[in-house]
């Protein structure tokens, strides 16, 4: 059996009764390249501008739904938020005498449209990839009648989404989808649809299906029927993709720290042995290790690191090397000279609850960065850590009122397809919050109608 077990972002070094830390060096939400790839679609004689790449590999979607699923709490936060965004499903509602809006099935073709294009089932797939990735792509299609009308909305899944490069004057014109990102570029099953614009996106279909003149007095309606919705939750600083403010839990270091105490209690429990020595490796180590050793391929940086770690553990292990000095290189970074091993011995007082006070730390910080109560949904271990009922449902009433921005954008589509379809000005759209009530009220929840998200 090997005397080297590695598991994740660790090394067990079991004849040296050590765990080495080796974490990988940070790429989230690194530059994107800046060479855009000019590109056609067979079959069709546009040109593209090229793709703006999601994250440093394109593939940034991917990486960050691995990292929700591998972690409970993060997991079930975002299943949280996706589920309370989606609250009670959309009601069409109408402004009665009294001033308030209540639900109303007397608008024959927008209970039409609903009933053909599954509503429900949109506003949750759209809710679950805002509350992921702050972006969604509504769909919508028109007819081919004289005075065209918009008969479907669907959601394209954010995962498999791509923008083209902006043209001169910042707009982004095309939408990319594919299910093949990262395995060719461009993906040969790719679509490309067109974008409306993000400023006035009600104005841009209109003209584009030529309900109205455009700003130059001219009506010109274009050929195609399909175009997309330009909807993300703002974040600062971000031309393409949002920034999706969760993700400060990834680039603060608590994610990984969260990951690695289950790592580091599932390896002392398989091997069967007390740690003696925690060896901490800096991000650049192995890479300045493998430029040394001229390893370029995977094989080779495979072969470098087992040697190196075998050679870490002989050196611990050895009962001639005690009272020996390890020597290790430092490395200049910017202004500062940084160690790259540093090996920390450690007392015997494994007794099976280690971290835990970690743990209970970790899961309350990563509930913040979720902005997700961790009362509500259980992420605080530990006793002592359950609520009552009263203190549950106050914090849910705050939750769903913290929801209303994200609700506003999802709903937004449908007054696009009320402006075009000439539906009646006095139908609306809401999203139901649920409101718990007392036990002396009864049991449940009741359904309350809010103002409309937009009017």
């Amino acid at each position: 059996m090997s005397s080297i077990n590695i598991i994740g972002d660790y090394a067990i070094l079991k004849g040296a009764g050590a765990i080495v830390n080796m974490p990988a060096p940070k790429t989230l939400y690194a530059k994107p390249p800046n060479n855009p790839k000019k590109f056609q679609i067979e079959g069709k004689g546009t040109e593209y501008r090229g793709i703006a790449w999601w994250g440093d590999d394109n593939l940034l979607p991917q990486t960050l739904m691995d990292k929700v699923y591998a972690n409970p709490i993060v997991s079930s936060a975002m299943q949280f938020r996706s589920l309370l965004t989606f609250g009670d499903g959309v009601v069409i509602t109408r402004k009665d005498a009294d001033g308030k809006f209540k639900p109303h099935d007397g608008f024959k073709e927008i209970n039409q449209f609903f009933a053909d294009n599954d509503i429900n089932g949109y506003l949750l797939e759209s809710a679950t990839d805002l509350q992921f990735f702050f972006k969604i792509f509504p769909s919508v299609i028109a007819n081919n009648e004289a005075k065209p009308k918009i008969v479907q909305l669907y959601h394209k899944e954010a995962a498999f989404s791509r923008l083209e490069v902006m043209n001169d004057d910042g707009i982004i014109e095309h939408h990319f989808y594919s299910a093949r990102w990262g395995e060719e570029d461009p993906p040969n099953d790719l679509k490309a649809t067109p974008m409306l614009s993000p400023i006035n996106p009600i104005k841009d279909i209109k003209y584009k299906l030529g309900l109205e003149p455009d700003p130059m007095n001219k009506v010109k309606p274009v050929k195609y029927r399909e175009f997309v919705i330009p909807i993300d939750f703002i974040s600062p600083g971000r031309f393409y993709y949002p920034k999706p403010y969760w993700t400060s839990i990834i680039e603060s270091g608590w994610y990984d720290f969260a990951q690695k105490i289950p790592d580091f209690k599932r390896a002392l429990l398989n091997n069967g042995m007390v740690i003696k020595y925690h060896v901490e490796l800096h991000p650049e180590f192995y890479q300045k290790l493998y430029d040394e050793q001229k390893a370029t391929t995977e094989d080779q940086k495979k072969t470098v690191k087992t040697t190196w770690l075998e050679n870490l553990n002989n050196f611990l292990s050895n009962p001639e090397n005690a009272g020996k000095t390890f020597v290790s290189k430092k490395y200049q970074m910017g202004t500062e000279l940084l160690s790259m091993i540093t090996i920390t011995p450690l007392k015997n007082e494994y007794t099976g609850g280690e971290y835990l006070g970690d743990l209970e730390e970790v899961s309350n910080i990563m509930s913040y960065g979720m902005n997700v109560h961790p009362s509500i949904i259980g992420s605080s271990p530990g006793k002592n850590k359950s609520i009552n009922g009263t203190e549950a449902r106050e914090l849910f009433i705050i939750q769903q009122a913290m929801i209303k921005a994200y609700r506003h954008k999802l709903l937004y589509p449908l007054y696009l397809i009320k402006s075009v379809n000439g539906w009646p000005e006095e139908a609306h759209f809401t999203i139901p919050n649920l409101e718990l009530t007392t036990i002396d009220k009864g049991t449940g929840a009741e359904k309350t109608i809010s103002q409309p998200a937009i009017e």
